[in-house]
């Protein structure tokens, strides 16, 4: 008897041992769960961090590219370059932001969740400071762009003025020199006809009435029967006549009256300044 009750106490022992040592492993078993997914979360955590740190690295390599772009276009006019820089910064600045809402949101989660992490919270703290940064390099460059495009619009308006103006001063010094040429030209001018008497008489070129001298070119006559001439490059006049007289008033030792073989007269004149210094119009009668 006494056996069978010692018998029962030590089974009534060991099962109470027994449901004693599966409550403490539940207990550990959902303390080892928790741990792990607390793990997981900041493993999470962590690498979001670290991408976005990189990303946001990567934005500034972006904006350092755009400001090489900007600064390196040899101070030329490359409206399509600067266009470009300008779209693409207002890329980065887009992503910039898109980056500052998740830093808010995992700073937020940081907070939330109760766990004091100074490293993460510093460095969510940098990397704000380091977005700040890139804003504000990213407004300078669309600054400098603008005050760019004002300095471009102002040197092409200088430069269509100054065209402007450069064509106007040529204009204005061809049209003189036009008119000094058209001036020097009318000067040099000069009239020559050469006809028989009868012809030069009825073209008005000679008058003579009864018992009277000849006039030359005293009333009315005919300026179409005269040649046009440059006295500057005549210098000899030809007649189809061997008998020549000029009766306009030339200077005798201006000029000469010269035969070919055939005897046909040609008026060379030897001094022209001289020889049209009294009128511009010579008048030669042939017979």
């Amino acid at each position: 008897m006494k056996k069978a009750f010692l018998f029962c106490g030590i089974a009534a022992l060991l099962l109470a041992s027994c449901s004693g040592n599966q409550q403490k492993l539940d207990e550990d078993s959902a303390k080892i769960a928790d741990l792990t997914e607390e793990y997981k979360e900041a493993s999470d955590f962590n690498d979001s961090l670290l991408l976005l740190m990189g990303d946001i690295y990567t934005g500034l390599d972006s904006i350092n590219i755009q400001e090489g772009l900007l600064y390196n276009m040899n101070q030329g006019d490359n409206a399509d370059r600067r266009e470009e820089i300008r779209h693409n910064l207002s890329a980065i600045k887009a992503r910039l932001n898109a980056n500052k809402h998740l830093l808010a949101d995992m700073e937020a989660k940081l907070k939330n969740s109760g766990n004091e992490n100074s490293v993460m919270a510093k460095t969510i703290s940098q990397l704000k400071a380091r977005i700040e940064q890139q804003d504000q390099k990213i407004a300078q460059l669309q600054n400098d762009l603008d005050n760019a495009n004002k300095q471009i619009t102002q040197l092409n308006t200088t430069v269509a003025e100054k065209e402007e103006q450069v064509k106007t001063e040529i204009a204005a010094k061809e049209q003189a020199q036009q008119e000094t040429i058209a001036a020097e030209n009318e000067a040099n001018k000069v009239y020559y006809a050469i006809g028989t008497n009868k012809e030069l008489k009825k073209n008005g070129l000679l008058e003579k009435k009864f018992l009277g001298a000849t006039k030359v070119m005293k009333g009315n006559f005919n300026a179409a029967y005269f040649t046009t001439a440059d006295k500057r490059n005549l210098t000899a006049i030809p007649t189809t006549s061997k008998k020549v007289k000029i009766w306009s008033n030339m200077p005798s030792d201006s000029y000469q009256i010269v035969s070919n073989a055939e005897g046909i007269k040609t008026v060379k004149i030897t001094n022209p300044a001289k020889f049209w210094s009294i009128t511009p119009y010579l008048i030669i009668q042939v017979d």
